[in-house]
């Protein structure tokens, strides 16, 4: 099982079918009080299935989910507490504001289900106001307000209700770029701030990195890795990891007397794209890196650099960086310090 006596919220190897296909296969995690997790993954993984079986709209076919030691979901102990009565809240990706009613009476709409007395209801939609920044915008319509604006009434009215857990179901995915970006960085100071237990369900890498003190990769039902965004991003448990993550280059490689050789081999490695550099034709030797002759394939322009692809005459493909422009097919030099290569699984 993969949670431990202190775990605040646990799944222990979740499985969820829809007909004849497997959604999630076996999916296990631990999350303590206070962390975020983010779900990480491409549309079809099992991210949002997952989600929504912590969130008690699914139940799940076989497995355990537990928070604070108290089981939620148990096929086998025929246990499915329903979501009103698992005290968490969801934030969605479309913000599901009522525009009829005020930001206060939106927030407020939780806790009049909940039969909270008046003068408990209005101090706590103060706070939650308070806590999202918008305490001037208690008696605005929804419509009134930003984009990035209505995403924290959504956030204070699910912080309202006092959750046990904050589920965020891609709640960004409907903003443009700028006020995603924006957005972000709110999120994860209010989550980081207020110390939330939170599962976050993203398919956007920055966003997991930036927002998560821990990251699930997920792929085809079952999770590939679950660690800090650092060590996902800086030893991948897998070559799926490494390259849905971040842009890397998997090379082959054999070690042979002279130490390793690379364009040949059953064994892998990987190197980042920022770790590589590329130089027109043959870069002068640098002790402890490794340096590969290529042709350039594309040159892209990034603001500060170039972004090259090239093409070794045994037809491995690299990325990596140039300070100046390189044309088509011009031979080039792509190096790297054996500092930056980690040894993958297959």
């Amino acid at each position: 099982m993969a949670s431990g006596v202190s775990a605040y919220l646990s799944c222990d190897r979740i499985c969820k079918q829809f007909g004849p296909t497997t959604v999630l296969d076996g999916v296990s995690f631990a999350l303590e009080k206070g962390e975020c997790l983010a779900l990480l993954g491409a549309s079809g993984c099992g991210k949002t299935t997952l989600l929504n079986i912590i969130a008690g709209l699914l139940p799940s076919d076989a497995g355990r989910l537990e928070c604070n030691g108290v089981v939620l979901d148990d096929s086998k102990a025929r246990i499915h507490v329903p979501i009103a009565k698992r005290k968490f809240a969801m934030v969605f990706q479309d913000f599901s504001l009522w525009p009829h009613l005020t930001v206060g009476e939106n927030i407020a709409f939780g806790l009049r289900l909940q039969g909270v007395g008046r003068a408990e209801k209005e101090r706590r939609v103060r706070e939650a106001l308070e806590r999202v920044g918008l305490h001037a915008k208690l008696d605005t319509f929804p419509g009134s307000l930003s984009g990035g604006q209505q995403q924290r009434v959504a956030i204070a009215r699910a912080l309202v209700v006092e959750p046990r857990i904050l589920l965020l179901d891609e709640p960004l995915s409907a903003l443009d770029a700028k006020l995603r970006d924006e957005l972000r960085d709110e999120i994860a100071t209010l989550i980081a701030r207020l110390k939330i237990t939170a599962v976050y369900v993203t398919h956007d890498q920055i966003e997991a990195l930036t927002i998560a003190s821990r990251i699930a990769v997920m792929n085809a039902g079952r999770i590939e890795q679950l660690d800090t965004p650092e060590a996902i991003y800086r030893r991948p448990a897998n070559a799926f990891v490494a390259t849905f993550l971040g842009i890397s280059n998997i090379l082959p490689y054999r070690r042979s007397a002279d130490g390793l050789v690379i364009g040949s081999g059953e064994a892998r490695m990987m190197v980042r794209r920022e770790s590589v550099e590329v130089h027109r034709g043959v870069a002068s030797k640098k002790s402890a890196w490794f340096q590969i002759s290529a042709s350039c394939e594309r040159c892209r322009y990034f603001g500060e650099r170039y972004e090259i692809t090239a093409t070794t005459s045994e037809g491995l493909v690299l990325r990596g960086f140039s300070h100046e422009a390189i044309g088509e097919s011009e031979p080039v030099t792509l190096a790297f310090p054996e500092s930056s290569v980690r040894e993958i699984l297959q």
